[in-house]
């Protein structure tokens, strides 16, 4: 079966064809797709990927992958923009391997082949990661990845999954009824994990009723990291705006064996 490796190429909006080859570029024999639905809540082990179901109907997602391949489409890439190139992907039947470029894939020095042992010069070479930095299945309509940083490089607008308050945000944030902050403890000390703990609360809060958000202090108050009087949480530093975020995301629990009080790093939905 035949496999293609395509291009793209910084400040230019359509895909290039580079290579037409018969050879696996990626083992797919060995290769397992199941992966967790992305939540900005929840850490993966190093083996575990996340995955965005109905990946075409995203904003983000790229037209080149909604159309119907036709290679006679695409033009052939020339030497001058291979060194410009922001990021390839592999197709292998159904399935869209990407992989970002940068300077450090560029290989360029003098070196023989072991087949043939003439030195090379001047004949820079791509390197291919053997794990791509995100995975498209056309057949699910599912995308797959391991890090966000790496996949929105891709499919600009996937940053939005995980974004960060504004700065207004986080004022009006710490302005809640619920809140006392201290003198000290301004707009400008709010570090980027709390911004994004933030960004998710909000939405949180917003589909909660007056009594189930009453519930939620109550029940933050309950593991006692912070001080709570006259139904204000008084956030003095970081770690206590942090305590109260992590209140509102429902993460403390009391173990059954045990009544170990903990906190949840990390949160998967069953």
């Amino acid at each position: 079966m035949t496999n293609y490796i395509f291009g793209k190429v910084k400040r230019k909006q359509k895909f290039f064809r580079i290579i037409e080859t018969e050879e696996d570029v990626y083992d797919t024999a060995n290769l397992v797709l199941n992966g967790i639905n992305y939540n900005p809540a929840t850490l993966i082990d190093d083996e575990e990927i996340y995955q965005i179901t109905s990946f075409s109907d995203t904003e983000y997602c790229l037209d080149f992958l909604k159309e119907e391949l036709n290679t006679v489409d695409f033009d052939q890439i020339t030497k001058a923009d291979l060194k410009k190139l922001s990021f390839i992907c592999t197709i292998q039947d159904n399935l869209y391997f990407f992989q970002i470029i940068n300077s450090s894939f560029f290989i360029s020095k003098k070196w023989f082949s072991i087949d043939e042992l003439t030195l090379e010069t001047e004949k820079p070479i791509v390197t291919i990661n053997p794990f791509a930095d995100a995975i498209y299945n056309k057949v699910n309509d599912t995308l797959y990845f391991k890090k966000l940083t790496a996949a929105q490089k891709i499919f600009k607008g996937m940053d939005q999954l995980y974004k960060e308050a504004t700065e207004a945000e986080t004022q009006t944030f710490l302005e809640s009824e619920f809140l006392d902050v201290s003198a000290v403890y301004s707009v400008n000390s709010v570090t980027i994990p709390n911004r994004k703990r933030i960004a998710l609360v909000n939405e949180t809060l917003n589909n909660l009723s007056d009594n189930e958000k009453f519930a939620i202090y109550d029940y933050t108050n309950e593991y006692g990291q912070v001080t709570y009087e006259n139904g204000k949480f008084k956030i003095e530093n970081d770690d206590d705006l942090k305590f109260v975020l992590w209140g509102i995301e429902q993460r403390f629990y009391t173990t059954h064996i045990g009544g170990e009080k903990r906190v949840a790093n990390s949160i998967i939905n069953i």
